[in-house]
This record gives C-alpha cells, sequence and structure tokens, in this order.
C-alpha cells in the first residue's frame, strides 16, 4: 500500500502528513506561557537516572528503513548514506531482546552520547513504545513517525524526549488513541487551563504536553505542588485521565516487556552489489521472537517547534565520560572471557 493511502489519520483525522485537518486551539489558558522546558527540564535532568548502556557502531552501507524514510521526508532529502548508526543495548532492557538502532546524520547538533543518554533515562516502559531513534539538522523541531521519534536541530533535552515518545504511547499503548478518546475531550473542557502554548495547539499535543507534566511529577520529589503550589489544578482533569491511561509506563524503574519489531535494513550504496556479495546487519528484533509485535498502522504527528529549552551542557559531556567507562567495562569483560576460551 502506498504511503499516503496507509497513514493513520492522526486524533481521528487530526493530521495527516503534517497538515492539519480538524485541529482547533483549544481556547485554554496557558499555564505556562511560551513553554515549559525552563520550569521541568533542570529536576528531569536531575532526577531521571542514566541508564548503563552498551554500544555497537554499525559498519558504513547500511541503515533502517525507517531511518532512511525519515531522512527522504526531509525537503531537501538527506542521503541516508550520511548517518552513523549504531545499536545501544540497556541495561533495563537484555535478553530476549535485541538493542534498539539509532540513526545519526553527521551533522545533527546532538550528539550520539545525548541520544543515548536522553532516551535511557525515560522510563524503560515508555521506551518499549520506540522502533527506532533519528537525529537529523534544522531548526529546532521532533515529529513522532509510527513508532520512530525523529529529533531536528538542538531540541537534546528530556521534555522534548518526553514528548515525542509521549505520542508513540498515545497511539499504540492501549490499542486505541488515548486523546481522540471523549474521557480526554471531557477533562480538557473541565480544565481551565492547558501546560503552555503548544499544548493549546490540539488535544494530541495537549496529550504530550501533559506527560511531560506527568514525567515531572513522578520523579521531583514531592511532585508538583513544591514546584508549583496550586496554580497547576487549573489542569487537574487533564492530569488525572492521563495518568489513568499512561501512568503504569511512567514510573522510572523495572525491565522493558515487549518491543516492536525493528525495520528492515537496506543498503545505502549507490550502486548494487551482486546478489549474495553484500551483507547486511541484521535486525535484533524480529518477529517470531517472544514479545515482539509488528508497528499494527502508520501515524505521524505534527513536527513540534521548540522554543526555549534548558540545554544541560554539564550533563552532556558527563554522559559522554560514562558512555566511554561503560565502553571499557564491556571491552574488559569480552576480552576476560576470550581469554578464558583460550586457556579451555
Amino acid at each position: 500500500m502506498a504511503l499516503l493511502s496507509s497513514l493513520k489519520l492522526v486524533g481521528l483525522a487530526y493530521t495527516f502528513l503534517g497538515t492539519s485537518v480538524l485541529a482547533q486551539n483549544l481556547g485554554k489558558t496557558s499555564l505556562w506561557g511560551a513553554g515549559i522546558s525552563p520550569l521541568i527540564d533542570q529536576s528531569l535532568w536531575q532526577n531521571l537516572v542514566p541508564n548503563p548502556s552498551a554500544v555497537q557502531q554499525w559498519p558504513a552501507g547500511s541503515i533502517p528503513q525507517r531511518c532512511a524514510d525519515a531522512a527522504n521526508f526531509e525537503t531537501p532529502k538527506l542521503n541516508p548514506a550520511d548517518f552513523e548508526v549504531f545499536s545501544v543495548r540497556y541495561a533495563d532492557c537484555g535478553t530476549p531482546w535485541g538493542p534498539w538502532s539509532f540513526c545519526r546524520h553527521r551533522n545533527a547538533p546532538i550528539s550520539q552520547a545525548s541520544m543515548i543518554d536522553l532516551f535511557g533515562r525515560i522510563p524503560v516502559h515508555e521506551r518499549q513504545w520506540i522502533q527506532h531513534v533519528v537525529a537529523i539538522p534544522g531548526s529546532n523541531s521532533a515529529y513522532m513517525g509510527s513508532a520512530t521519534i525523529v529529533f531536528r536541530g538542538s531540541v537534546g533535552t528530556p521534555s522534548v524526549f518526553q514528548h515525542e515518545i509521549g505520542h508513540a504511547l498515545d497511539f499504540y499503548k492501549n490499542g486505541f488513541q488515548a486523546s481522540a478518546r471523549w474521557e480526554w475531550f471531557d477533562a480538557i473542557r473541565q480544565d481551565t487551563c492547558v501546560p503552555d502554548n503548544y499544548a493549546n495547539t490540539n488535544a494530541v499535543e495537549d496529550f504530550a504536553q501533559i506527560g511531560v507534566v506527568s514525567l515531572f511529577a513522578n520523579v521531583n520529589p514531592g511532585g508538583l505542588d513544591p514546584a508549583f503550589g496550586w496554580t497547576w489544578h487549573c489542569l487537574l482533569n487533564q492530569f488525572t485521565i492521563y495518568n489513568a491511561f499512561q501512568s503504569d509506563s511512567m514510573t522510572p524503574g523495572g525491565v522493558c516487556t515487549r518491543r516492536w519489531a525493528d525495520s528492515a535494513t537496506i543498503s545505502t550504496r549507490a550502486a548494487k552489489t551482486a546478489p549474495g556479495e553484500e551483507v547486511l546487519p541484521k535486525p535484533g528484533n524480529v518477529l517470531g521472537m517472544p514479545g515482539v509485535f509488528a508497528i499494527p498502522f502508520e501515524v505521524r504527528t505534527d513536527d513540534t517547534v521548540f522554543g526555549t529549552l534548558v540545554i544541560n551542557q554539564t550533563e552532556i559531556e558527563a554522559a559522554a565520560v560514562r558512555q566511554d567507562a561503560w565502553a571499557e567495562e564491556t571491552n574488559a569483560v569480552r576480552r576476560a572471557k576470550r581469554a578464558q576460551r583460550i586457556k579451555s
């Protein structure tokens, strides 16, 4: 089926290829104005714990299909051969599942270390609804396309990652689109505010922004009241209904319980090699493995355009140091096992 005919309409016809159809301004007071990052991200940086990981770089010449799709969606199109592809296995999502495959364009402002760190900080029961993670150059924006999250420009903050991951949970986690349910619309109707200006765009984006608030409430000491007093209660109904749909996925800790099947690996070489000559990396999560599922339908959310974001350079630099140390630990274990095999 062609891409255009297979894409699901966002929010029961909210968007089609990013063009608003039934989207409308919710007409609510914006509690935190232009954006919530300055109020929320510092606590998320401090209280979302970095997740130990093991990274393996892919050889040049291959890329997951979904990453190539993201490259081709841009205007002008990006060359899939310009992407660094790497697999990341986190400590909280081991066998029987394979690692996540990440794709980073060589000119993307977000580093490999930042991508790995930020994605790994999000609770595993949210992460397990994501297929691939992509970073590309461009204006500061992001979107979710069929469980692949794509980040343009300098948007490496926990709140941005949570927002886009939250879109995937909205559409896939419960077997229905939560942001299109009457309970969600009724909660919006009863409340007098939404988190920020962007949440006012439509019910889909409001749902994702309330998800950022919910994650903050889960990890910030004391929750929302110590940070905001009673002011946030103007969105209490949205907060309550959101947590009824998603709270079981929002608490840090635990291990993954399911994964999406990886997209097919394709060649990025302009000239095709003879049949059987080119060996492409095999996907780590394939149908038939326990707890691995096919993405049931295609969907793409609107681009979220970000203004003021709290980029924590200290944490970004620390992430690279941590990952180097974890890599050395992994290599040391491998060397020890290899030496043991030689002795035996």
